[in-house]
């Protein structure tokens, strides 16, 4: 068969093949979603560089705001904890309680699809919702949190959850876990499902026990999903803002702000646009390095 030589020749060659329909459906929507992408990353990025007070011209400032923010702004070494600590322990606790639920909702049992709707509710509840009920919650005077632990014996008075750091940034990583953790169970209850149960029943033919299967083919199996959802739920973790700005506005003393909160306070009430978009730009490569070193792993073989 003659092969192409010319470039038309090659440009045909390559349009007569099978993958050359997906890769034209595709072009739209990757050039729709670059474009989308350019000019607000461009623009907040060109932002970073300027001084704009809302409503008056940019002055050019270079550096000025990122010197700033690195050098003497006291409130973002707290920030950048805050929200490490927020997206690390929140995600890891919604992966363990997912996985348990998606572990107790692959056996069969009576009622199991009544269960499975039950558990979604703390998903599609609205965020706005689930921070009141979770503020409330916790609140130091009618809170029920205080309630049942005197009740209990655990405490003999109440506790001012929301008034200090540690407890006010633990309630919203209590809010955030029962909000997210149904998605993970959802997630990997669908993976759990694509494995076959003839090797379950050859392993415990082979005599390996529950944690030998779960550790040698639940994990295995789960691998691509697991990573898949924790990348999901980092991205989306690291950038809330409902939950913390609700429960706690960044309080006591600006000390529980995270990335989302702390932009959004120095933009909108400090008026300093250049200077909150500085922060999103920090903001932005951290998650592009966890993305890079994660998203390879899903792909690798076994």
């Amino acid at each position: 068969m003659e092969q192409p030589t010319t470039p038309w020749d090659r440009l045909g060659a390559f349009l007569r093949r099978d993958a050359a329909l997906g890769y034209v459906l595709v072009l739209p929507m990757v050039v729709f979603t670059i474009s989308m992408l350019i000019y607000p990353f461009t623009s907040a990025l060109v932002l970073s560089f300027e001084e704009k007070p809302a409503g008056q011209p940019a002055q050019w400032v270079g550096l000025q705001n990122y010197i700033e923010l690195l050098s003497s702004d006291k409130v973002f070494p707290a920030m950048v904890r805050n929200t490490l600590i927020y997206t690390v322990a929140t995600v890891m606790c919604k992966l363990g309680l997912g996985m348990a639920m998606a572990l107790t909702l692959n056996q069969d049992f009576k009622f199991r699809g009544i269960v499975r709707g039950i558990l979604l509710i703390p998903f599609v509840t609205p965020d706005l919702v689930v921070a009141t009920t979770w503020r409330f919650m916790f609140d130091a005077t009618f809170g029920v949190i205080n309630y049942v632990l005197k009740t209990l014996g655990i405490i003999s008075s109440n506790i001012a959850w929301m008034t200090q750091v540690p407890t006010a940034l633990g309630a919203v990583v209590v809010a955030n876990v029962w909000r997210g953790f149904p998605f993970f169970g959802i997630t990997l209850l669908a993976g759990l499902q694509s494995i076959s149960s003839e090797r379950y029943e050859a392993a415990q033919v082979d005599g390996a026990n529950v944690f030998q299967r779960f550790r040698h083919i639940t994990l295995p199996g789960l691998r691509a999903v697991i990573l898949v959802a924790t990348i999901l739920s980092t991205i989306w973790t690291f950038n809330d803002f409902t939950l913390v700005y609700m429960m706690t506005g960044g309080a006591p003393a600006d000390q529980t702000h995270i990335f989302a909160t702390y932009t959004y306070m120095v933009t909108f009430k400090y008026n300093r646009i250049g200077y909150g978009m500085s922060i999103t730009a920090i903001m932005i490569p951290i998650l592009v390095v966890l993305i890079m070193a994660l998203a390879p792993r899903m792909f690798r073989e076994e």
